[in-house]
């Protein structure tokens, strides 16, 4: 299974409120690409909404991500929310800036959809 359907399945379970399963596909997919920032950026988001103890592991995990993808906007508005959730007000305005000013320097289509 491609690595992009796994995130896929775990977007639908999500959807679905399966957060469990969704979780465990997501946890899959870093298994098969432990350096995929798109799970990275997914599990980190799930475990934010389950409390203050699961914060620091997704705040590590979206560290991470930005250490691979430096520029990918949702790992920063993820670790800015976290920041707030955290506290960490000032952190989270530097995140959410950056996260800000990376959207607005996204084409308004991808450069590959060109070619």
């Amino acid at each position: 299974m491609k690595i992009s359907n796994v995130s896929f399945k775990g977007v639908i379970f999500e959807g679905q409120g399966q957060i469990q399963e969704a979780l465990a596909t997501y946890i899959d997919g870093l298994l098969l690409e432990p350096c995929y920032v798109p799970c990275k950026i997914l599990i980190a988001a799930l475990l934010s909404k389950m409390g203050s103890t699961a914060l620091p592991v997704a705040r590590s995990l979206l560290s991470d991500a930005l250490r691979i993808d430096p520029s990918n906007r949702k790992a920063w508005y993820y670790l800015g929310m976290i920041h707030r959730d955290d506290g960490r007000i000032g952190d989270a305005i530097d995140c959410f800036q950056a996260a800000s000013m990376l959207e607005e320097s996204d084409p308004v289509e991808s450069f590959s959809s060109v070619l």
